[in-house]
């Protein structure tokens, strides 16, 4: 019986186009060992982020690629990624391949669980990742990732406290519980530099830094301290969010940082349940919106979504401005909870549909990432 040649397989996988690159996993310099033993095919194929999201699919085109070939009696794909970024233009946190800022120019919008759980979802994925908490005046990653407590010293730098697999560093870590943060600018531009360069980070694939509310020091500091990779956008959908949001998008374009997208927070209330022996009937649902008459279904059940802060913002806000709607997280009473006892909700309820939503919204982040990084790279022939 005949076998396939290396090269054959190698010109079937030539098939597996990248849907983000527009080009196939061969050219891209993907294919990274690729061997033939009797009819046993090994292949590596090495992307560009863990957390793509089409890792799946292309494995399984790959796959089904090579058991086309004559001869084939098993197939052996590993995928594996390597980030790319440019750490080398960096003087300070050089092993660290993206540094991205999550901001919204607005407090109140949950902008520290976007962040927790982002960081989470890339973690999940198999990245290296860290957060780094630059609010000094309401440092709330500690409470929201479950840790307390000095963080230890190796050789002159701080150690990142770490737990579900993402390092963490906070000035709520070096502070008592109730004393407050009262500096000028210059001072909290010294904390940011030291957090980047004094704290034993480590290779890192993505640093996600939790911004304050505003436009100020924290944000023009660290633009200036780091080359950023770029910046997430986090708003609910009202209009006095995005309105402040705008103020950021044009703050971030001033000092030539990306936006990658925004992220619309508490985007709806979602309610169901059931009022037994009411089915086939209406409901009448009375909010401070006004009336909303719901349709029962045969058994009493109901669901609807109440627009507490409106609807739509964030999707005015990126088609004007021109970058993505990265996807939209509703209200929901277990994110709270999760924040409140350390444990995102990415982490305790990872099968949810919110939980769903930040691993969308990190796979989305990434890939940008990823395009952008790749674009400049050398194209094989």
């Amino acid at each position: 019986m005949s076998r396939p040649t290396p090269d054959q397989v190698l010109d079937a996988l030539r098939g597996v186009i990248d849907p983000d690159l527009n080009r196939d996993i061969v050219s891209l310099g993907f294919v990274t060992r690729h061997t033939v033993e009797d009819g046993r095919v090994s292949v590596t194929i090495n992307l560009t982020t863990p957390a793509c999201p089409m890792k799946d699919q292309m494995k399984e085109e790959a796959e089904q690629l090579i058991r086309a070939l004559d001869g084939v009696d098993e197939v052996v794909i590993e995928m594996t990624a390597e980030v790319q970024g440019a750490p080398a233009q960096r003087r300070i946190a050089p092993d660290i391949r993206h540094i991205l800022a999550v901001s919204s120019g607005k407090g109140g919008v949950g902008k520290s669980t976007v962040t927790v759980n982002l960081a989470c979802a890339l973690a999940r994925t198999g990245a290296s990742v860290g957060v780094l908490d630059c609010d000094v005046y309401g440092p709330d990653i500690p409470i929201m990732m479950g840790l307390a407590g000095q963080p230890d010293q190796l050789e002159g730098k701080l150690v990142p406290k770490e737990r579900h697999g993402v390092k963490t560093m906070s000035i709520g870590y070096l502070l008592d519980d109730e004393k407050p943060v009262i500096w000028r600018g210059p001072m909290i531009h010294k904390l940011i530099e030291q957090f980047l360069a004094d704290v034993e980070w480590g290779p890192l694939d993505y640093l996600l830094v939790d911004m304050p509310p505003g436009t100020g020091d924290a944000q023009l500091s660290l633009a200036q301290i780091v080359p950023l990779s770029g910046t997430v956008l986090v708003t609910t959908p009202q209009a006095v969010s995005t309105f402040d949001v705008g103020k950021a998008i044009g703050m971030f374009r001033q000092v030539n940082v990306e936006v990658l997208g925004i992220v619309e927070n508490m985007s709806g209330l979602a309610l169901e349940g059931r009022i037994d022996g009411a089915g086939g009937s209406q409901l009448v649902l009375s909010t401070g919106l006004g009336e909303e008459r719901l349709e029962l279904s045969d058994d009493g059940r109901f669901s609807t979504v109440i627009d507490v802060f409106g609807r739509g913002g964030a999707e005015l806000l990126a088609n004007k401005h021109g970058f993505p709607l990265l996807g939209r997280v509703p209200i929901e009473p277990a994110v709270r909870v999760g924040g409140d006892d350390g444990d995102p909700l990415v982490v305790s309820a990872p099968d949810s549909a919110i939980a769903h939503s930040f691993a969308e919204i990190a796979g989305l982040v990434a890939r940008r990432l990823a395009i952008r990084e790749h674009a400049e790279l050398p194209i094989l022939q």
